[in-house]
Formats: C-alpha cells, sequence, structure tokens
C-alpha cells in the first residue's frame, strides 16, 4: 500500500489529543518496566544481568517479531485500517500478563515468564502505533506530534513514579500498582484505537510484491539504514543505563527506594519539557540538528554521572540527562520518517525496534559482565558516554536528510 500525502489531513488538538492518548499507558509501561521492575527483581534474587535483561523495553525475540510485525501492518487493510487492529489485540494481552506477573507470580522463573509475554503484546502494539504516527501526519508537522506525545508519555511516567514512591515509603512497591498500569495502558489505547480513524483513501493499493523485492527495496534506503546504524550505538549505550539507574541511587548514592522513584520521575518531568519545546525546534531547524543538539548533552551528563558523589551533584546530572533525552526521544522517529517512503513506515518501525532488540540484551550483558563487576553501578556512565559520542560522530558524518519540499501556498480567500 502507498500512502497518498494529498489526501493527507493536517493536526489540529483533537487529532493531537486522541493520538497522543496512547502515550499514557507507554508511559506507564515504561515508567514501571524502566525503574520499578528492578528493584523487585532485586527482591526475588535476580542477579544484574537477568535483571538488566527483563527491565529492558525490548528483547531478543523482537528481532524477529517486531519487523514482521511492522511488514504486515505496511501490507494490510481492515475495516480499522492497518496499525490499529494491532493496538486492539496485543495492549489487553500485555495487560493481562502484566496482572499475571503482579498477582500469581510468586517464584523468580514465573515473573520472568510473565514479564517476557507482556514485553512481547506490548511491542508488537506499540511499534504500529508509531508507524501511525507517519500516517496521519504530514511531514513537517511529524515532529511536533512527535514531541506532543513524547511530552505526553513522559509527564505519565512522571506521575507513575510519584505514585510509586510514595506508595513505596514502606519499602515495598505494592501490588496494586500492576493493576493500575495494566488499566492505564488498556484505557489510554483504546482512546487512540477507536478515536483515530485511518483513512482508506488516502491508501493507494501499489502492485504486490514478493517479500524478497520489498526487503531489497528497505535495504536500498541506504541513509535509512545509515541512521539505523547510528541508533544501535546510542541503543547500546543508553539502555546500559537505564535498568541501573534506580539501583545506582540506591547502592552507591545511598538513596532510599522512595527516594530514587521520586528522582527517576523528577528525570521524567524534564525530558517532558524538553520533548515538547524539541518538538517545536524541530521544526525551525529540523529534527537531525535538535537529535545532534540532545546527543551532546547527554555525553555531558554521562561525564557528570561517573563522578557524582552524592545527591544534589546527582541532581545537576539529572537536569542535562533529562534535557538531552528529551530531544533524543522526541527526534528519534520523525527524523527516520524524513529518510523513508511513507509506504513503508511499519516496517522501518519494525527494523528500528529489531535493532533496538540486539542493542539492548547486547548493551545490558556487556555493562553487567564487564563495566559493572569493575566500577559498580557508577561504570555505566562511562559507556554511555562513549557509545554516544561515537553515535553522534556517526550521526553528523554519515546521516544525509532530504530537503524538504515547499509547503504548498494556502489558497486566496474568495
Amino acid at each position: 500500500m502507498r500512502y497518498n500525502q494529498h489526501h493527507m489531513e493536517g493536526l489540529d488538538r483533537k487529532k493531537t489529543a486522541l493520538y497522543s492518548a496512547a502515550s499514557i499507558g507507554t508511559g506507564a509501561f515504561f515508567a514501571f518496566n524502566n525503574f520499578v521492575l528492578p528493584p523487585i527483581l532485586k527482591s526475588f534474587g535476580a542477579p544484574d544481568l537477568l535483571t538488566g535483561l527483563l527491565s529492558s523495553t525490548r528483547s531478543i525475540e523482537g528481532v524477529v517479531i517486531q519487523p514482521t510485525v511492522g511488514a504486515i501492518s505496511d501490507r494490510i487493510w481492515t475495516p480499522l485500517g492497518r496499525r490499529r487492529p494491532f493496538m486492539l489485540v496485543g495492549i489487553p494481552l500485555s495487560a493481562l500478563f502484566f496482572l499475571i506477573a503482579g498477582f500469581f507470580a510468586h517464584t523468580l522463573v514465573g515473573l520472568a515468564i510473565a514479564i517476557f509475554l507482556f514485553s512481547i503484546f506490548f511491542n508488537a502494539a506499540v511499534d504500529p502505533y508509531a508507524a501511525l504516527l507517519a500516517d496521519i501526519a504530514p511531514v513537517h508537522e511529524r515532529g511536533l506530534l512527535s514531541g506532543v506525545s513524547t511530552g505526553v508519555q513522559v509527564l505519565a511516567q512522571v506521575v507513575f513514579l510519584i505514585i510509586v514512591s510514595r506508595a513505596a515509603s514502606s519499602g515495598e512497591v505494592p501490588l496494586w500498582t500492576y493493576a493500575v498500569v495494566a488499566a492505564v495502558m488498556v484505557l489510554s489505547f483504546a482512546a487512540t484505537v477507536f478515536g483515530i480513524k485511518e483513512r482508506r483513501e488516502a491508501v493507494v493499493r501499489a502492485e504486490h510484491h514478493s517479500f524478497r523485492e520489498y526487503v531489497a527495496a528497505v535495504a536500498s534506503h541506504h541513509q535509512a539504514m545509515r541512521y539505523l546504524l547510528t541508533t544501535f550505538v546510542y541503543q547500546f549505550g543508553i539502555n546500559a543505563v537505564i535498568p541501573f539507574l534506580t539501583l545506582f541511587l540506591i547502592e552507591d548514592i545511598h538513596q532510599t527506594a522512595e527516594v530514587a522513584f521520586a528522582v527517576a520521575g523528577l528525570t521524567m518531568f524534564i525530558t517532558a519539557v524538553s520533548a515538547i519545546v524539541s518538538g517545536k525546534l524541530a521544526q525551525r531547524f529540523g529534527s537531525r540538528a535538535v537529535l545532534a543538539g540532545g546527543w551532546s548533552i547527554l555525553v555531558l551528563a554521562a561525564i557528570g554521572g561517573t563522578l557524582v558523589a552524592d545527591l544534589p551533584q546527582t541532581l545537576v546530572v539529572v537536569v542535562l540527562a533529562g534535557i538531552g533525552n528529551g530531544a533524543a526521544t522526541a527526534m528519534s522517529w520523525p527524523l527516520l520518517t524524513e529518510l523513508i517512503p511513507s509506504d513503508e513506515t511499519g516496517v522501518f518501525a519494525g527494523l528500528k525496534a529489531a535493532a533496538d532488540s540486539i542493542a539492548i540484551p547486547l548493551s545490558v550483558v556487556v555493562a553487567a559482565e564487564l563495566f559493572l563487576p569493575r566500577f559498580g553501578y557508577r561504570g555505566i556512565f562511562a559507556m554511555l558516554a562513549i557509545n554516544i559520542a561515537i553515535a553522534l560522530v556517526l550521526l553528523l558524518a554519515i546521516v544525509r536528510v532530504p530537503a524538504r519540499a515547499p509547503l504548498a501556498p494556502e489558497p486566496a480567500a474568495a
């Protein structure tokens, strides 16, 4: 299928709000997975390697599943469109296994299986959700929509982490937090699934290609593949930090779990503000320039992370990390959509997820086996600085964004 840009409507507040609604559910999922699960897994006796792998939002099976889901979502059409059916099925199943993880998994093995399953179904839904952005927003408005939806997602993480921080004052995370995440996921994605309409008249059927021809066409987009290489390097660094951040605050900075969740919430709040601002800046300076700026700030934050010794110093690093992470998170997908045809956004969402599915577990293994034994949790920041610096050089040296076509002037009033 080929998406017809001439039939694509511009954004309005209602469409922006309905699309961004699902980001509330993704925010709750990411907050729990990245920041709350690590201490829970530690309480079950999980070693650092297993904690990092299970707390990552991507897992190795995504190398096969995510590109397959993306390719299928590009090539089908149903009464609900081509992206929303995956959300309609995947999110309730993910929520179900979330509840099983909280209320029925009483051993580390049982918890690990439930985490594995709710991650698979969540990722099978969230990549078509990402691809939907390019289906409903013209190129020049994608950075803004991504900035708003990312800001909503991260603010949802902030709210959830504040709730968990207060609930964990007794030293344990209560089971009802699992139910909150499951409910928020289902309700927020329902608003997007039933609120956003995928327009059949905007999709024109192209001739059917074999799978081999399809893969060859995807591989021919050299700038997109170069960009995926840079994001692979970036993800290899950033995801060595995320699963261990709360443990770093507890073990190395000697803070309580309540404070650790609160600091994670502050990081996400700054990230949300930065994401929204970055979306506006991208309209003027372009996604690539804003992404490069965000990565540069993250390098400084990572270097600071290797040096901090107390909570006030850590908060300074948190501010820098939030600013850089907001730009990086908001620009990552819009920049990719500028490098590919709009009828292949689903498969590229899958390819990006597949790259993440390799980079994230691999980075956790390297962090847990090489950096943590030698340098403790502080060592992950050195790994982050090195990888983001390399990714930044690659972005500036090998990725080029095609010039945007000028916007058509508004018709004169009669």
